[in-house]
Formats: structure tokens, C-alpha cells, sequence
């Protein structure tokens, strides 16, 4: 009976690893036997002028299919760009108490969501397990001329709202209305430039259709250069805060200048700033703190409306008092300009709408 036992244990321990790997939903069947060429890139089914292919290894199939799926998405350069610059976007202001968007997320979050529709189109073609190692190896494919023909879809409808926001831009005859278009044109432009990578990911060395981009995009610095920003930050707190805050709007392409009051200018920006010397919450560190504190508000001159009341501070470290407290005034000034240019945006965005 023992002998018996034991021959029957070993017959069924030799079924078990002698039967094929279970296949996951909605996927090819995983195929034993000798090593596929494509395991090792190369696939004359799927050929790289046909199809963008990515592979993927793990110890499970649904993982090795993940991974797959994972190595077509890295090259494109949509995804990530839209998800970076809406993610930085989605910072919020207040207006008129109730909080608003970015004007450049609908944007960006279109072309988002066309980049995932693309990569809905990669499919896994091939499923493969080393009996040896065991490990899984799956093979995804994206049909280059499917995923081409929607970007260029994509591109050529940005394209004409483009064209619809520059001639917008020339045709107003207030600056203040000039300015809501170039802010929408320039978000447009950004999202134009992440479908065009991707194009081009798709269909190397793809010329630049239709819209002539760099005379856009100059059309509209030009336009947004015009608007004149006024900063009025008084107070020896922000003093070096206050050059950090036009420099990096002026970056930004506006024209912020350091200001008494809101004359001659159409939007004014007004900061008070106040500094203090917290404690390292590590008694053991010798490292010297530096918290900043901004309260902002900001203003279309002409019409008197208030766009903005925003609280936000920065907190730096350094071997020094002198160090922190200079470290945190330059990180301050930035963290202000960051948040009056979204909130810019955000109101002549949403005005051109």
C-alpha cells in the first residue's frame, strides 16, 4: 500500500507540472516549448515599422501582461506631460469665494484622456512561460497607423481651435480681451506640443502639419507681455521676497513691475510677508530654520473684481540663521508667483471661454 501511495504522488506531482500554465481572461493562451524570437525583441508578426511592441517578465501572467502594457506607455511622452502639467494646474484659487480651476486643465486633461484611449489599443499578442524558470514573458502590441490616425485626429482639433483663439486675439479691441485669448491660445499650445511628441513617437520624423506654431505661440507672448502687473509688497519682510515674486512672473512672460499703488496697471498684485525662526524637531540637529508666510491678494484694476486671497508659506533649512532666512525669502517669492500666475490664468482663461 505505502509503494502504492508513493507511485501514485509522483504520477500526479509529474501531471501537475507537465500541464500548461492557466490562461488570463481576455488574453492569449501561454504556449510552452522553445524560446520565442520575441522574447528576445525580435518578431517578424509584429514588426517595429507596423506596430510598437513592449515586453513584459514576471513571476504570474497578469503581472507579465501589466508590465507589457507598461513598456508601450513609457515611450509616450502624452501621458506624462498632460498628468505633470494638470497635476501642477490643479492647485485652485479662490474667486468670488467659491474655488476655480486652472484654465489649461480642461485642456491638458483632453489630451490626457485621448493619450489612455490610444494606449487602450495595445494589445497582448503573445504569452510565453519558461518551464525552466518559470517566469512569464508577455508581448504587447500597439498598431502604429490605428494609434497615428487618432493623434492626428487629436491634432488637427486643436489645431482649429488654435487658429479660432489667435484670430479671437487679433479681432478685440480691448488689451484686457486680447490678453483672455492668448492665455487660452498658449494652453492650447501646450497641449498641442504633447500630441505632436506623440506623433512623432508613432511616426518618426513626422513633419509639423497645418498650424504654424511658432507664430502662434509669439503671437500670444507678445499679447500677454502687454498686461502690466503691479506688485505692491511693502515691509522690510519682503524685500527680498518681492524680487523673487517679478522675477519669476516676468519668466512667466508678464510684465510685473515693483509698484507704490495699482496706477497704470491692470492687475494688481498685493503681499504682505512675515518670517519666523522655528526649532529644529530634532533636538540632536544643529540645522537652523526659516518659515515664511505670504498672504496675497490680487485684483482686475478696471473692473475692481478680487481674484484671488490665497495664504501660503515655505519652510528652508540651512547651517545658518542668515542662510534660512535667505533660502526661505527666494522659495517664498516663487511659491507667490507660482500662485499668481495660476490664478491669472485661471480668470482670463475662464473669461475667454
Amino acid at each position: 500500500m505505502r509503494k502504492l501511495a508513493f507511485i501514485s504522488a509522483v504520477l500526479l506531482t509529474a501531471a501537475c507540472a507537465g500541464a500548461p500554465a492557466r490562461k488570463a481572461p481576455g488574453s492569449p493562451a501561454v504556449s510552452a516549448g522553445s524560446r520565442p524570437a520575441w522574447v528576445d525583441g525580435v518578431s517578424a508578426e509584429f514588426p517595429r515599422s507596423r506596430y510598437l511592441t513592449g515586453i513584459g517578465v514576471a513571476d504570474d501572467q497578469a503581472s507579465a501582461m501589466e508590465r507589457a502594457r507598461g513598456e508601450i506607455a513609457k515611450v509616450f511622452s502624452a501621458q506624462v506631460t498632460a498628468r505633470t502639467v494638470v497635476l501642477a494646474s490643479e492647485q485652485t484659487s479662490q474667486r468670488s469665494g467659491a474655488e476655480s480651476s486652472s484654465s489649461s486643465q480642461d485642456v491638458m486633461q483632453s489630451v490626457r484622456s485621448m493619450s489612455q484611449k490610444v494606449l487602450e489599443g495595445v494589445e497582448i499578442v503573445r504569452n510565453w512561460m519558461d518551464s525552466a524558470t518559470r517566469q512569464f514573458y508577455s508581448l504587447a502590441a500597439l498598431d502604429r497607423a490605428k494609434a497615428l490616425s487618432a493623434m492626428t485626429a487629436k491634432l488637427e482639433e486643436l489645431d482649429a481651435r488654435a487658429k479660432e483663439f489667435q484670430a479671437a486675439m487679433a479681432a478685440a479691441p480691448e488689451k484686457l480681451d486680447q490678453v483672455k485669448y492668448a492665455f487660452r491660445l498658449r494652453s492650447l499650445l501646450k497641449a498641442r506640443e504633447a500630441v505632436l511628441a506623440d506623433i512623432r513617437v508613432l511616426q518618426p520624423g513626422a513633419a509639423d502639419p497645418g498650424l504654424d506654431a511658432s507664430a502662434a505661440a509669439d503671437a500670444a507672448a507678445k499679447t500677454l507681455g502687454r498686461l502690466n502687473v503691479a506688485v505692491i509688497m511693502p515691509g522690510e519682510a519682503a524685500a527680498r521676497v518681492r524680487p523673487a515674486v517679478i522675477s519669476a512672473l516676468n519668466a512667466a512672460g508678464l510684465d510685473a513691475r515693483d509698484s507704490a499703488d495699482a496706477s497704470g496697471a491692470d492687475i494688481a498684485v498685493e503681499c504682505s510677508a512675515s518670517f519666523t525662526s522655528p526649532a529644529d524637531p530634532d533636538p540632536r540637529s544643529s540645522w537652523k530654520w526659516s518659515r515664511g508666510t505670504a498672504v496675497v491678494s490680487m485684483k482686475d484694476v478696471k473692473t475692481g473684481r478680487i481674484f484671488l486671497n490665497a495664504e501660503t508659506s515655505a519652510r528652508e533649512a540651512s547651517g545658518s540663521d542668515t542662510e534660512a532666512r535667505s533660502k526661505a525669502e527666494v522659495s517664498l517669492g516663487k511659491k507667490i508667483a507660482s500662485e499668481i500666475t495660476r490664478s491669472i490664468d485661471t480668470y482670463f482663461g475662464d473669461a475667454a471661454r
